[in-house]
């Protein structure tokens, strides 16, 4: 082995090289996740040739592999090795995330399970249909209404009507996210090498309600359900229908092996990590998204894990792992989510609006405002206000494009009112409060007065956005 060598290839992304291997030892559910976008390469190599690849994604101080090494599985340890080392000279941490354990025989590292990944036969998925009533029913009230599954090819995918209207599909589909986009190993992107991937369509009179695109993972002559992207108001057991049909066509192929991917945070987890999956609920469903996976009724679960070397921290590990997902910063993260207007946050404004609303009505009019009049206004304001963000909350647990629409026009009518809101209130404040108010706790109050309507306002056009790209095309696209 020429170390040299490795450290010299090391910041080079080579595709077609990863491809070789990830074709030769690709045995895992990430090893075709190399390819994605923003990761870089890193090649171990000696006389022979390359001995195993790393590709992963570098935020500061840290290098987090995506998934374990591609390589033989003798050498995937030595891989490992290698790659820490080059961490350290690069002064940065090293983790490898979503492994499924090549790593555990090697006492230099340990590791943390962070979910676990249902598999089947597809070759006795007929057999299992057939003995189970409550996934029968699901494909039986897709089919009632109309929904439809055909394989579709790369130069069909890539046909311009098609193309635009899988890709409003999967707006759509991102729309009813209340996160922003995640990355690293969970970016989406069917169309990226189509020459490897499958891909699946349920139309329902003629337009498409859910994608399927599956990749393959070489050794074990199998394939991983990548990304399965359902439209908002496709009828119920679409996706169910979807997995059907690919079992069925990877069972005629004589596949015995396959992978809807990681249920994170599912299994025997720790105790932090089952708090975690509790207070995340309002942004992600960690057990609804297992809950799916389990209703297929897979013939095993694997564990995954989260595999770093001995002497560093499981929780900096972690928090790298969770950096590289947010896209390399938290904080830019969180300030995207907010600005989609999650549902959560919305119940936030709604929640602190009542113990606002109160204390305008009770503060003393002067300094505060210039008449009672206009005191008595601020509160009619917010007391109108509170009323249409519940009945907001309201619509938004109710589905289908005429709900959603209604929903869209109570949004954008809030977001106007509060952005009104937020110009008088500011207003209010360099024409009354400037000469009014002279003590710093008192400005500190005018500012939040301030500040509050402006972010809300920014939160509720984040929410009107997301809303009417939920729709369909023809509101979507309305002015």
């Amino acid at each position: 082995m020429h170390a040299s060598s490795a450290s010299a290839l090391a910041l080079a992304r080579d595709d077609a090289r990863a491809l070789a291997l990830i074709e030769r030892h690709g045995r895992t559910a990430t090893a075709f996740r190399a390819l994605g976008a923003g990761l870089e390469h890193w090649f171990l190599c000696d006389d022979r040739g390359d001995r195993g690849l790393v590709a992963y994604y570098r935020t500061p101080g840290a290098l987090i592999s995506a998934g374990e090494p591609v390589s033989a599985p003798h050498d995937a340890i030595a891989v490992a090795d290698a790659f820490v080392a080059f961490a350290a000279s690069q002064r940065c941490r090293a983790s490898f995330f979503a492994t499924e354990g090549s790593l555990a025989p090697s006492p230099r590292f340990r590791r943390v399970m962070l979910g676990e990944q249902p598999v089947w036969n597809p070759r006795s998925w007929g057999d299992h249909v057939a003995q189970h009533r409550s996934l029968r029913e699901q494909l039986r009230r897709a089919r009632a209404k109309g929904v439809t599954v055909q394989i579709v090819d790369a130069d069909a995918l890539r046909a311009p009507v098609r193309h635009t209207a899988l890709q409003q599909l999967i707006a759509r589909w991102f729309a009813s996210r209340p996160m922003a986009r995640l990355g690293f190993l969970v970016e989406v992107d069917p169309f990226e090498r189509l020459s490897h991937r499958r891909s699946f369509v349920a139309t329902r009179a003629g337009a498409p309600v859910a994608l399927l695109s599956i990749v393959p993972v070489p050794t074990h002559e199998g394939w991983l359900f990548e990304h399965l992207l359902r439209d908002p108001d496709a009828p119920n057991g679409t996706a169910e229908l979807l997995v059907h049909h690919a079992m069925l066509a990877l069972a005629a192929d004589g596949v015995s092996w396959v992978t809807l991917g990681l249920a994170p945070l599912a299994g025997p987890v720790s105790g932090w990590l089952r708090l975690v999956r509790t207070w995340s609920r309002p942004l992600f469903n960690f057990d609804g998204l297992a809950s799916f996976k389990r209703k297929l009724r897979p013939h095993g679960w694997e564990p995954i894990y989260l595999e770093y070397p001995r002497d560093h921290s499981s929780g900096r590990a972690m928090l790298d792992g969770l950096r590289a997902f947010a896209g390399g910063s938290f904080w830019r993260f969180g300030a995207r989510t907010a600005l989609r207007g999650p549902a959560v946050l919305l119940q936030a404004l709604e929640w602190l609006l009542v113990p606002w609303t109160l204390l305008l009505a009770l503060a003393p009019t002067f300094p505060w405002f210039p008449s009672a009049a206009v005191q008595a206004a601020w509160v009619c304001f917010d007391v109108l206000l509170l009323s249409g963000l519940r009945a907001l909350r309201a619509r938004g647990r109710t589905v289908g494009a005429t709900a959603r629409a209604t929903a869209w026009h109570l949004s954008r009518g809030l977001a106007i009112a509060v952005s009104a809101d937020a110009v008088l209130t500011i207003a209010q404040a360099v024409w009354w409060n400037r000469t009014s108010t002279t003590s710093l706790m008192a400005w500190s109050i005018v500012l939040l007065a301030c500040a509050g309507p402006l972010l809300a306002s920014m939160v509720l056009w984040g929410a009107t956005r997301r809303i009417r790209t939920m729709q369909p095309s023809r509101l979507s696209h309305r002015r």
